[in-house]
């Protein structure tokens, strides 16, 4: 007999974030501000839910300089409900980043007591926001989620979600999703969102790239070889799903730049050809900030996910990873997973 954890949709849905970083601190502003507004949401209601549906049980980090504090003193000079919650330690299975050990010693937890921390908070999901380069703490956060009972959902590049693993989070009513965040209006979203548009005029991409350039820590992660090779092929696949025909191209991050602070810089270059072959090129930058280029489509996602596992849909799960992530396990043109999504889960 399986396991089943019922998610009704009544009450919060209840969240643990694991890495207090800008995308976690700006959740936690963001769950205040939209109290009272509506401004700048993409979907004020998902399954008839709102932002005033969230609340978090729980925070995790393994930086010496957080773990024990509360959210009020990371989140200075801001009203909040969840100050007074402790950020507790988390796993800690891969060599800490730059950013982290210059703090001095990580303070991590073993996989027991982050486990029992777990089920002492009850979270519906697990929200991996670590730095990336960290694949063996995220594979670990996953597999800690399902021991604990809770959903998972998997904002980084690491690969979590297997045929295998699916099915282990399904047998006990719960999902995971994943992986590697699509931010709303990012260097991945624009790229895929121009080719799409440019192919439905009739014009075919033959050569392209997209270089970023961030200042935040985890561009900064990002900047280690094997790292950065592991988001550009999955930014590269992911941009070519948009082209009927193959073309040459390009896309990752390729500097860490400390002054542009929580900015990202996408240089975007296109070649095509039109009538007669015609020369069609563009040439283009795009400026976004990063944390709150993520967190409309992660409030999205987990009340769309709460609603599917309310109503048993685990087939939902895959349109709601193809909508926010750029490695799900069933890829879908961008222009046809919002749709699939809106279609779902917009009432």
């Amino acid at each position: 007999m399986t396991d089943k954890k019922k998610t009704p949709l009544t009450g919060k849905i209840s969240l643990a974030l694991v890495g207090v970083g800008n995308v976690a601190t700006t959740l936690v502003k963001g769950f205040e501000f939209y109290k009272n507004s509506t401004q700048g949401l993409w979907h004020p209601k998902i399954a008839g839910m709102t932002l005033d549906d969230f609340t978090i049980s729980t925070v995790y980090d393994i930086d010496s300089s957080k773990v024990g504090k509360k959210i009020s003193d990371i989140v200075k000079n801001f009203k909040t409900d969840f100050g007074n919650l402790t950020v507790q330690s988390g796993i800690a299975d891969d060599s800490a980043p730059t950013h982290i050990s210059k703090n001095g010693q990580i303070k991590s937890a073993s996989y027991d007591e982050f486990v029992n921390s777990l089920k002492n908070a009850k979270p519906d999901f697990v929200l991996n926001l670590i730095s990336s380069g960290m694949e063996k703490s995220s594979e670990k956060y996953a597999k800690a989620a399902l021991d604990a009972g809770c959903s998972f959902f998997n904002a980084t590049a690491a690969h979590t979600v297997t045929d295998q693993i699916r099915k282990s989070f399904e047998s006990k009513g719960i999902a995971i999703l994943g992986d590697d965040l699509m931010s709303q209006f990012g260097g991945t979203a624009f790229h895929r969102g121009m080719i799409d548009f440019m192919a439905s005029r009739g014009i075919f991409l033959q050569k392209a790239y997209q270089l970023d350039v961030g200042g935040n820590q985890d561009t900064q992660s990002t900047m280690a070889e094997e790292t950065r090779e592991r988001k550009r092929q999955i930014k590269t696949e992911s941009i070519a799903i948009e082209s009927p025909i193959p073309f040459r191209s390009t896309a990752g991050t390729t500097e860490y730049a400390e002054q542009l602070g929580d900015s990202r810089v996408s240089y975007y270059w296109m070649e095509a050809g039109g009538f007669l072959n015609s020369p069609i090129e563009l040439d283009l930058a795009l400026k976004t900030n990063d944390s709150t280029n993520g967190c409309n489509v992660i409030v999205d996602s987990i009340r769309a996910a709460k609603k599917s596992l309310s109503s048993k849909d685990y087939a939902k799960i895959d349109v709601i990873s193809a909508y926010a992530f750029k490695n799900p396990p069933k890829k879908m043109h961008i222009r046809e997973c919002i749709k699939a999504f809106e279609d779902s889960f917009l009432n």
